[in-house]
């Protein structure tokens, strides 16, 4: 079905035809395809077309999960190394004098944190307020 639209001037104007006439034209944007949706590379060629693209996305994307097993094959190729924790730091104890010479930093405790700042007792005192009728009448205009 055509889809036909008329200008402001009255004239007819077939957006499908228009459509399929500029189908090769490079898409405006940084997304390096063309009006019909193909990948394109270098000099404007096409390097992947509309229907590839979009069976990628609906082989990547599908309602239905999919259990597969894993073989040992699989396994082995999935498997992450952990580094060795070789270079760990430790604490240093308060009567050991501590040298500049070692390659190494070695780690200081800080010397106080939020939640000991927030642990410690404070004492707060409060101040009685006068009562609202007690004010004069020389004080001026007071926000409410």
């Amino acid at each position: 079905m055509a889809t036909n639209h008329r200008t402001a001037r009255g004239e007819a104007v077939d957006m499908d035809m228009i459509r399929l006439a500029n189908e090769s034209t490079i898409a405006i944007g940084n997304m390096r395809t063309n009006a019909r949706g193909d990948q394109l590379g270098a000099g404007g060629k096409v390097v992947k077309t509309r229907s590839q693209v979009m069976q990628e996305y609906h082989k990547l994307n599908t309602d239905v999960p999919h259990d597969i097993p894993i073989g040992p094959a699989d396994a082995e190729t999935l498997a992450v190394e952990q580094p060795e924790m070789t270079n760990l730091v430790t604490p240093i104890a308060e009567d050991v004098p501590v040298t500049q010479s070692s390659a190494t930093p070695q780690y200081v405790k800080p010397r106080g944190s939020f939640a000991e700042a927030v642990a410690e007792q404070t004492e707060v005192t409060q101040e009685l307020l006068e009562p609202a009728g007690s004010r004069n009448a020389n004080d001026g205009i007071t926000r409410i």
